[in-house]
């Protein structure tokens, strides 16, 4: 079975705002009304609205009733002396760690000028790889403005391992957010043999909030999946000067799509397609599975009929007490009518919030330490914590850990032909609530 490396929770120097996927996704261009619970301060950008994708903060944010098969014991006869018999139940088995060092390289995707992508590049290091001699990867927001990964070296792709080709999965980063919001999800997975390729969405960043900059969200919605599509193209062509190196080791016929919240926006439309007002992006059906994390599901953005269109394996994760983009009504519609979609997993994480599926937590205590942060950095990612790092949500540890378990069991099941998520991780454990088709 694939395995998961352990990637710790640190971070050594600032991201700055908007640290991930906001709260404030988009999917639909024709209304403006967002229901949040936490906003960034008023010195940011205004957001992006999200029609439709979220409820009142009074909505029912707690887990339903887990949908898995309990094991019964059969009963007995009054009279029977023998005690009842069940088959042991299989406990949950988190995954091991991942067997490659990883490198990450930052390339840049100029094949339309006008556009420009800057797209982060995780792959699996060979074994002769010289860690101790190599430096960390250091994720940039600004000059001297970044944070230290604890587990990705920066290493050009002549150190890439030999043992591929290996699958792709492009990351899509939520509204307001950076290609390397969820890094020790990006690296988890190259740890484990996935070449992963994950653009700044230009015109939706957290550089574009900070410098009170972005596009319209009519144009940020029909340019995330265009996006997705260009970096398939340039990551499943050795031709390609900027992504060449790397895209000699990717399997073309292996290509998985995952994204946070507006990035699960993007995951979705990439296997159904996308029309609004400025034009039509049509299916890319190179996509072979789709992941979205904590996803905005706008019914304006996507009808009932245009989910039923869904017909690639599915895995869709969630917490349960999300308020940005709860589970109802986003993760329900596209459960309830993706009925195609085989085989198909959805994963509640008990106290999981929005917020859970990036590091906002690992910046907000390493901002806490540095010196002459400003004000407006250090409120904004307060500002982002507070779904999925306040009291009583589910630890940043564990998330990783369920997430990475899970993730990885689908894409072992779908790609390589392994057991059937269940089969590789036992019962779930009771933080977890789970289906499966």
């Amino acid at each position: 079975m694939l395995r998961r490396p352990l990637v710790p929770f640190v971070v050594l120097a600032l991201t700055a705002a908007a640290c991930g996927g906001s709260d404030d996704e988009a999917g639909d261009t024709t209304e403006a009304a967002a229901t949040t619970e936490t906003t960034a301060p008023a010195t940011t950008a205004p957001a992006t609205t999200v029609p439709e994708t979220t409820a009142p903060a009074t909505s029912e944010t707690t887990a339903p009733a887990t949908t898995v098969s309990e094991t019964t014991v059969p009963e007995t006869s009054p009279a029977s002396t023998a005690p009842p018999t069940t088959e042991p139940a299989t406990p949950f088995i988190p995954v091991a760690d991942g067997p490659y060092e990883v490198g990450v390289q930052t390339i840049t995707l100029d094949d339309d000028p006008e556009r420009p992508l800057t797209v982060d590049v995780w792959y699996p290091l060979d074994a002769g790889f010289d860690a101790a001699a190599a430096s960390p990867m250091q994720y940039t927001l600004l000059p001297g403005v970044f944070y230290e990964s604890p587990g990705a070296f920066a290493a050009a792709p002549d150190a890439i391992s030999t043992d591929g080709p290996f699958p792709l999965v492009v990351y899509s980063h939520g509204s307001g957010g950076l290609r390397y919001i969820h890094s020790a999800y990006t690296e988890a997975l190259a740890s484990h043999g996935f070449v992963v390729a994950a653009p700044d969405h230009t015109g939706n960043t957290a550089i574009d909030r900070i410098a009170g900059a972005g596009d319209d969200p009519a144009v940020i919605s029909f340019n995330r999946p265009n996006d997705v599509t260009r970096v398939i193209d340039a990551m499943t062509d050795p031709s390609n000067p900027s992504a060449g190196p790397v895209a000699t080791h990717v399997d073309g016929e292996q290509v998985v799509v995952t994204g946070h919240s507006f990035g699960g926006f993007t995951t979705i439309a990439m296997v159904t397609g996308f029309t609004n007002e400025l034009g039509e992006f049509a299916a890319d059906d190179r996509v072979d599975a789709i992941v979205p994390l904590a996803p905005a599901v706008s019914a304006n953005a996507f009808s009932d009929e245009t989910l039923a269109t869904i017909d690639v394996p599915m895995m869709i994760v969630v917490g349960a007490d999300d308020v940005t983009t709860p589970v109802d009504p986003n993760v329900t519609r596209l459960w309830d009518n993706a009925s195609a979609s085989s085989p198909a997993y959805r994963v509640e994480l008990v106290a999981g919030e929005h917020q859970s599926f990036t590091d906002i937590c690992a910046y907000q205590d390493a901002v806490g330490s540095l010196p002459d942060v400003p004000a407006v950095v250090t409120e904004t990612i307060d500002a982002y914590a507070v779904e999925g790092c306040s009291d009583g949500d589910m630890d940043p540890a564990r998330v990783a850990e369920l997430l990475d378990t899970y993730v990885l069991a689908f894409l072992d099941e779908v790609l390589a032909g392994g057991p059937t998520v269940l089969e590789a991780t036992g019962n779930p454990p009771d933080d977890v609530v789970f289906d499966a088709r």
